[in-house]
């Protein structure tokens, strides 16, 4: 966080520093020609112009939340079915369903240990949490299929919340290489830049008032486009997501195995 503010206050700072130097030298040019209609004819042009730019910037403000916010959600939901699919390891048979807890424990420390901080490297994938989704679906393909129409009913919910799973995976691993594109970067760059630049050429009766209002344009454009830096890579950014919701399943997965009802209570009980 302290990283975070240094950096805001330096483009704070750089900023104003580039609005004072440019009135500076558009005052010294605009004031050898002004007329009559001088302010009239700039301020509707920079009218349009920053009417189109904020359209522009909070579209692109909008979008980038949007998309760090579905990450977010996606990755809680993916850890969410995990608790529930542990849950229902439970009601199994015992073999298959020992096997298939200790298979979502090591999924789940997978996409923790491993697969996280591939993810805010390069965007890409795990390997061993790869390996352990794989062996979710193999636990039933080993074990005979179930003859009591309670048991075939469990093993079709715990397949479908696999399949799931898995899918939220997919969609985790897209999220995490998704970047803005460096032609909106530059859309974006070059028409703040503009923008600030046309307040330059306006021309009011008192300084002061005109430093004082361009540079808070530069400010307000600078942060937009700072927070857009920050969580345009939900993965990868300042403020990446971290792999709290997975952490917590784990914690889950421990308070099932100490409810009185579950298998792995009475075989503790049982030692």
């Amino acid at each position: 966080m302290t990283t975070l503010l240094l950096m805001a206050a330096e483009i704070c700072i750089g900023a104003i520093a580039f609005t004072l130097i440019g009135i500076a030298a558009a005052r010294s040019l605009v004031s050898r020609g002004v007329g009559s209609g001088h302010n009239d004819v700039s301020s509707a042009i920079f009218t349009v112009g920053g009417t189109i730019y904020a359209v522009f910037l909070a579209f692109l403000v909008v979008v980038v939340w949007e998309g760090h916010d579905a990450a977010k959600a996606n990755a809680a939901e993916e850890a969410s079915l995990l608790c529930t699919l542990y849950r229902g390891s439970t009601a199994m048979e015992q073999e298959s369903g020992d096997q298939l807890r200790g298979i979502i424990r090591q999924y789940t420390r997978a996409v923790i240990i491993d697969e996280w901080p591939v993810q805010a490297r390069n965007g890409g994938a795990s390997e061993k949490a790869r390996a352990a989704g794989l062996g979710m679906f193999q636990v039933f393909a080993a074990h005979p299929l179930a003859a009591q129409p309670r048991d075939v009913a469990i093993e079709q919910m715990q397949l479908s919340l696999i399949a799931q799973v898995q899918a939220d995976r997919n969609k985790r691993t897209l999220q995490a290489q998704e970047t803005i594109s460096s032609v909106i970067w530059l859309t974006a760059i070059v028409n703040g830049v503009l923008v600030v630049v046309m307040s330059f050429f306006l021309y009011p009766d008192r300084d002061w008032p005109h430093l004082v209002m361009s540079s808070m344009l530069a400010v307000m454009i600078s942060m937009f486009l700072y927070v857009i830096y920050i969580f345009g890579q939900p993965f990868r950014g300042p403020v990446p997501l971290g792999p709290d919701a997975f952490a917590h399943s784990l914690e889950v997965y421990d308070s099932v195995d100490r409810l009185p009802t579950s298998p792995q209570f009475a075989r503790n009980e049982a030692k």
